[in-house]
């Protein structure tokens, strides 16, 4: 198909590039199965998505790393598993009906899984991960603004508002407007990395590029920020 391209790349594998007529953005998406998919708007140049594909590149490698480590580990989400969240879990349980059912209890949450659910079934389990993200997404929106204030009061920043959202590629920005957004993935992580986020973008209401002087700023704020920093990249967005 004229509107399909792909390349293969040392480092990647092979990358689809998709023209989409309605797409505004050129995007990057990673399935569970570590196919690797650029989206590339009509106005746009393969040459120019290609591009944007290597500035992304670590991540990239990063995510398809993540995928093939869960691989050898067999990981698979079945009825039983916990996965933890700020301050509470989600759990996962058997139901007995053939629908996915969403229970909260304070900070934690209970996904039963449908009567017929098959853990070896790879459509059941695209399913469950997008049940586990949308639970992140309430848990999210509810913990995340409240923290971003209180640090933003602590340090002496202001933001003009927040939004939070599921992100592809990544944990936080913010708007020229200082307008920030955080990703919803970071329910998943450890107060500390929720903390070098909220900051990171805190930051940018003052210095709107990675600058020396942006750094010296975060820094300034977050003494152990260059750790806090790596201990990031380590992680993989639930995205």
């Amino acid at each position: 198909m004229k509107n399909i391209k792909y390349v293969t790349y040392e480092e990647i594998g092979t990358v689809m590039y998709r023209k989409n007529q309605r797409a505004r953005n050129i995007s990057i998406r990673i399935s569970r199965e570590g196919d690797v998919r650029v989206t590339v708007p009509g106005w746009c140049s393969y040459h120019k998505a290609e591009g944007f594909l290597f500035q992304k590149r670590d991540w990239i490698k990063q995510k398809l790393l993540s995928l093939k480590r869960n691989k050898e580990r067999n990981l698979v989400w079945k009825a039983g598993d916990s996965i933890e969240i700020y301050q509470g879990k989600i759990e996962l349980t058997a139901g007995n009906t053939d629908e996915y059912r969403i229970f909260q209890n304070g900070g934690s949450y209970r996904l039963n899984l449908p009567a017929t659910f098959d853990p070896g079934n790879s459509l059941h389990q695209e399913k469950v991960f997008q049940e586990i993200k949308s639970i992140g997404l309430i848990a999210a929106r509810e913990i995340l603004p409240g923290i971003l204030e209180d640090i933003a009061n602590k340090h002496g920043f202001s933001f003009e508002r927040l939004t939070v959202r599921q992100m592809k590629s990544r944990w936080g920005s913010c708007s020229a407007t200082n307008r920030i957004s955080l990703s919803s993935a970071l329910i998943f992580l450890p107060y500390s990395l929720i903390e070098y986020v909220c900051l990171h973008e805190l930051t940018h209401t003052v210095h709107k590029n990675h600058s020396r002087h942006f750094w010296a700023a975060l820094e300034k704020e977050l003494p152990d920020m260059l750790e806090r920093r790596k201990a990031l990249r380590k992680q993989t967005l639930m995205a």
